[in-house]
């Protein structure tokens, strides 16, 4: 099964996501989480994820490049990884490394403790949307079971 799949759930995934900027991709990601109560934090607690998220990113774009961001960061305010995805094929400027727009977005909220473990799942998720193909199969699906096939068929 792949790493991707296992941290996927259908309410986890926003389709034809919209935002103007890296701020708001990662307050309304974070926004998903909560709504959909995968993340079950007080006001403060949740503020605490968001600053830690875009201060991951002041350090350096976790827009990795080919229309891909995996914004992420590493708390104690969870006792286990929270993950959402968002789909924009519209793309969306998000300062990437390659300076083009974003249409996949993996948030991961890792525990602290669990830091090793965040940094395979990391380079699991980029090898999984390395690949061109895979990329605009993703962008192109409109539900969760799409994803679920597209990812399924390349491993």
């Amino acid at each position: 099964m792949n790493r991707l799949l296992e941290l996927l759930s259908p309410e986890n995934i926003v389709f034809d996501f919209k935002a103007s900027s890296k701020e708001e991709v990662i307050e309304k990601l974070v926004g998903h989480l909560i709504a959909t109560k995968t993340l079950e934090l007080d006001e403060k607690g949740n503020q605490e994820i968001i600053s830690s998220l875009l201060n991951r990113e002041k350090s350096m774009s976790t827009g990795i490049g080919s229309g891909v961001a995996i914004p992420h960061c590493s708390v104690g305010l969870v006792t286990e990884l929270k993950c959402a995805m968002a789909i924009a094929p519209q793309g969306i400027d998000f300062a990437s490394l390659d300076d083009q727009p974003v249409q996949i977005f993996i948030l991961l909220i890792v525990p602290k403790n669990k830091f090793q473990e965040h940094i395979k799942t990391l380079a699991l998720i980029a090898k999984t949307l390395n690949i061109p193909e895979e990329r605009t199969k993703i962008i192109n699906c409109k539900t969760f079971e799409e994803i679920k096939n597209s990812i399924t068929q390349t491993n």
